[in-house]
């Protein structure tokens, strides 16, 4: 029988070669992506299997017309698969007024989880939560001020979404104990993402990290298995084998402010009355 995962940011890098691994392993994949002319050349590149939806994460009027879209015609969830994303970008504000990595990585994977939730319960689904190497590097919870350029830097800001995406998933299952739906959250290491691309890339600008990266099959060998394991381990994430860059998929701790209750009480209780959703 064929299941349904929605990847969000599925149209390119590991959102799109799990698409790829998703629909060999027998999914129907709805590639969530703010570019229409991206996520229906995705569409094309993937084949039948796949269809493109206009999501953009950084509006919450694009998220509600999305979910509206997915309960009318797709009633049983498997998967949603948050991938999508912003990395490094610079201060910008949405109409909202949210600082605009904090509203995609983190907001974004909030409203839409929850706003599926019952579409997954129905059929006993999994929400996979990606983070980052990234989240290691934030050292505390900040939640005053962060919509204030006075405060922001692109590397700290990026490094805190990505903890508070694990936060949010840790605190979501247990939140969810005793219901038919599981949590799981896993990042790729450093990987040469652009390698996956639903067209010809002839040429890739190197950075620092094109030095250590890894092939895009061990970063997204990490993500399959955190969305086909039976046994979800949600108090480690799913990586690469050995420290997070290569190797294997397996698992590793998460930052150790994940393992804070009372700090992930006080994230979600601020994020709830912020965008005035809970469960």
């Amino acid at each position: 029988m064929t299941k349904t995962a929605i990847i969000t940011g599925a149209n390119k890098g590991i959102g799109l070669a799990v698409a790829e691994k998703l629909i060999q392993n027998n999914y129907q994949v709805l590639l969530a992506c703010r570019s229409t002319k991206k996520g229906l050349m995705a569409e094309k590149y993937l084949g039948p299997s796949s269809k493109f939806l206009e999501l953009d994460l950084a509006d919450p009027e694009s998220i509600n017309l999305f979910v509206e879209k997915i309960n009318a015609d797709y009633s049983n969830l498997d998967i949603l698969y948050n991938n999508a994303g912003l990395i490094y970008r610079n201060f910008e504000l949405t109409t909202e007024g949210y600082e605009s990595m904090m509203a995609v990585n983190y907001f974004g994977s909030y409203r839409l989880s929850l706003m599926l939730l019952e579409n997954l319960i129905r059929n006993s689904g999994r929400i996979v939560q990606i983070s980052s190497l990234s989240m290691y590097l934030a050292r505390k919870l900040v939640l005053d001020n962060i919509h204030y350029e006075k405060s922001f830097s692109p590397s700290s800001r990026y490094n805190l979404t990505n903890l508070y995406r694990s936060m949010f998933a840790v605190e979501l299952e247990n939140r969810l104990i005793n219901l038919p739906v599981s949590v799981s959250v896993a990042h790729p290491g450093i990987t040469k993402s652009r390698q996956s691309r639903p067209h010809e890339v002839k040429r890739i600008k190197k950075s620092f990290y094109t030095y250590f990266s890894t092939n895009i099959a061990t970063g997204v060998a990490p993500i399959i298995k955190a969305i086909e394991d039976t046994d979800v381990q949600l108090n480690r994430v799913y990586a690469p084998k050995i420290f997070g860059f290569y190797g294997k998929p397996a698992t590793m701790k998460h930052n150790k402010i994940v393992y804070n209750k009372e700090l992930r009480e006080s994230l979600w209780s601020y994020t709830a009355k912020e965008l005035n959703l809970d469960l």
